[in-house]
């Protein structure tokens, strides 16, 4: 709720900063544009496993490892299903137009509720933006810097997650349209709300033809409240981490053709959802100080789509763990510390025709579990799930301008 508000509070102060800024420069050429949109979606998902999920399972992140009851049974090689609507969605955008001037704001939510209880209002997206010439700045929340418009087409909402990323936050992004094919990136984003986790981006994306081409780079700061016990009773003190991450990728678009592509490497990934964190190196509790060190994950996708009415889509993921710079005790962070790779993919079918679609896909995920040796994780064995899902949904668009 803190973030909403955040994210709120930013995208209210920009949008009345540059509604100063039009009226100190208002002409005749003036326009605006209204545009509510949204789609009412159900899915209907069945597992041949116990799965890593969220959002009620509509995000299914990995397999549960195997774990023997007193008889040998898999206590997780279980087959679950659900039938969910809480991905319905609504939102609006506002464009301000004046000669080189443009101004808008985009405010968007569903019902998918926040990590713990779902069927309630979650803010996705809210956020205002100014643009002059070839410059734009935004404030408030809204996709991460690294996606820039590249998303894989798959029908769950997992995006391909932990092979591919999600992350919404509050962020100041400025972008510089430098020539019709080459773009500048930079952006401040921050993690978290009591204790904020900031992170600078910076970018550059290239377009040529049907080809799309984007390298990006993060720096990232964590303050880790460490907890000493001495003889003299317990503190807790802020420890630092720095981690750094960098993703390459590419898309064509072409007649019904389209094939985007992702690598991502870095530490302490756990931000962009996919396996990370950090670990425990070693505790000097007579000086009260702590060292901890990051995990490293390599991430990649490939996807490709098509159709129009008729959309086939084929997605193929891999990540894999590549350890720790120095020997830990303990494990922080997103997902099971003891993951060495995982394999994704799924296909896909879809039918659409004016605003109604249906789908049908099929992902298999497998991951490999193990133990640590030092700095690397060394396999044990593998546990797969076979995921089906039915999507109907039926979306709307609905633009208004003056």
């Amino acid at each position: 709720m803190k973030k909403t508000i955040l994210s709120i509070l930013l995208a209210t102060f920009a949008v009345s900063m540059l509604a100063q800024t039009a009226d100190s420069t208002a002409t005749k050429k003036e326009k605006h544009a209204i545009t509510l949109y949204g789609f009412a979606r159900s899915e209907m998902y069945v597992n041949s496993r116990e799965n890593y999920e969220a959002k009620g399972g509509l995000i299914c992140l990995y397999p549960k490892p195997i774990e023997l009851d007193d008889y040998g049974f898999d206590k997780n090689a279980n087959v679950n299903a659900a039938f969910l609507a809480i991905t319905s969605r609504i939102g609006v955008k506002y464009q301000y137009t004046q000669d080189k001037l443009a101004l808008g704001a985009h405010i968007e939510g569903d019902f998918c509720g926040t990590a713990t209880y779902i069927d309630i209002i979650r803010l996705r997206h809210a956020y205002a933006t100014v643009s002059y010439n070839n410059h734009t700045v935004l404030v408030g929340q809204t996709w991460h810097p690294y996606y820039d418009g590249i998303f894989p087409n798959v029908l769950t909402l997992n995006g391909g997650t932990p092979t591919g990323i999600i992350n919404r936050s509050p962020q100041i992004r400025y972008e510089w349209q430098a020539t019709p094919g080459f773009k500048l990136t930079a952006a401040f984003v921050t993690e978290g709300v009591k204790y904020i986790r900031p992170e600078a981006v910076l970018g550059v994306t290239g377009t040529t033809n049907h080809w799309k081409y984007g390298l990006m780079g993060e720096y990232r700061y964590m303050s880790i409240a460490h907890t000493f016990t001495t003889d003299k009773g317990s503190t807790t003190q802020n420890m630092p981490l720095h981690s750094f991450s960098g993703t390459v990728y590419t898309e064509y678009l072409k007649d019904l053709w389209q094939f985007n592509a992702r690598i991502m490497g870095g530490q302490n990934l756990s931000h962009l959802i996919i396996l990370g964190g950090y670990g425990l190196v070693e505790e000097d509790a007579q000086n009260l100080t702590a060292t901890y060190a990051n995990i490293n994950q390599l991430a990649t996708y490939a996807c490709a789509s098509y159709g129009k009415k008729w959309k086939v889509n084929v997605f193929a993921g891999y990540l894999k763990t590549l350890g720790s710079s120095q020997t830990c005790s303990s494990f922080i962070g997103t997902g099971a510390s003891n993951i060495s790779d995982i394999i994704k993919t799924a296909a896909s079918v879809e039918f659409n025709y004016k605003g109604l679609g249906i789908g049908l896909e099929c992902e298999y995920t497998n991951a490999a579990y193990g133990h640590w040796e030092g700095k690397n994780i060394a396999p044990d064995y593998r546990a797969d799930n076979i995921r089906g899902v039915l999507r109907v949904s039926y979306s709307f668009s609905q633009t208004w301008k003056k």
